[in-house]
């Protein structure tokens, strides 16, 4: 069976979502309307159609299970990068309830980078479980050293997911994120963005240029002070209290969300109190990859 048409028999095996179906009726629908323009029009078209069906197929090869295996047996297409679930981790006990999804990096043609990166992600998943657990150890320690009994102690619920916020032939971009519930809830994000063409992890003077420093302070500072003036809720650390005072050269803590566009992350408690959460900044500028 040729390349072409196992792929048809692949796509016709798989159930496509009604939001989907809407989206390429109406792709269909515009290219019939425009269909008697002039063939520079159309060749502009079909690139621009190329595009869109790239970052389609990308998107349905890191979300869709049954269609990420389907195109593993297909040569011409294994070979695209992929962010994966390699391994799920489950504990329940009377201490801890945890569920962690590890993900790893594969099909990037650089072997070195991927074991790099998963090595680093495999680490990292390890080293905040433990920490967890021994935090969950210790809650439950003082309850009971305090007169309390196992009917007062909640279990911890601790809970590793990831996320592709961007992808395409250049680029991929992902979030992992540690949520830990004990006494109050509490957030952790760590990020990932690569260069698939330079096999290297990419920073924000490869994105943002020569002057990111002062491109992101500006945009913070500025994106801060129209949030407090729209909500009085919002209110951010001033300096004194050690609120945001400018990024520093080794600044890591961002992604490049859907639209290409940087998004600056500063943890819980960074620069904020507590009810306020994670805190993200999208910069407006475009990328340079």
């Amino acid at each position: 069976m040729s390349i072409l048409r196992k792929l048809k028999k692949i796509y016709d095996s798989i159930e496509v979502p009604q939001e989907l179906g809407y989206a390429v009726n109406s792709a269909i629908h515009k290219g019939k309307v425009h269909k008697k323009e002039k063939k520079i029009v159309f060749v502009k078209g079909i690139t621009t159609t190329l595009a869109a069906t790239f970052a389609l197929f990308i998107l349905l090869l890191n979300t869709n299970e049954s269609f990420a295996k389907a195109m593993e047996d297909v040569p011409v297409l294994s070979s695209l990068a992929e962010v994966f679930t390699i391994r799920e981790y489950k504990e329940e006990n009377d201490t801890d309830l945890i569920n962690a999804k590890i993900p790893a990096l594969k099909n990037t043609g650089n072997s070195d980078l991927e074991n790099r990166i998963n090595y680093e992600i495999s680490s990292k998943i390890n080293e905040v479980l433990e920490e967890s657990k021994q935090r969950a150890q210790e809650y439950k320690n003082a309850v009971l050293d305090t007169g309390g009994n196992m009917e007062d102690y909640i279990p911890t619920i601790v809970n590793v997911d990831y996320e592709i916020t961007y992808q395409d032939e250049n680029i991929i971009s992902f979030v992992i994120t540690k949520s830990e519930s004990m006494a109050s809830a509490y957030q952790e994000q760590y990020f990932y963005n690569i260069d698939l063409q330079n096999g290297k992890e990419l920073n924000l003077k490869d994105v943002l240029g020569e002057n990111y420093i002062e491109i992101v302070d500006a945009e913070v500072f500025k994106q801060i002070d129209e949030r407090q003036k729209l909500d009085e809720n919002n209110s951010y650390f001033t300096k004194d209290e050690g609120g945001f005072a400018g990024i520093d050269n080794e600044y890591h803590d961002f992604y490049i969300n859907k639209d290409r566009k940087v998004t600056i992350v500063f943890q819980k408690y960074e620069i904020a109190p507590g009810y306020m959460g994670i805190q993200n900044f999208i910069i407006p500028n475009e990328i340079l990859i």
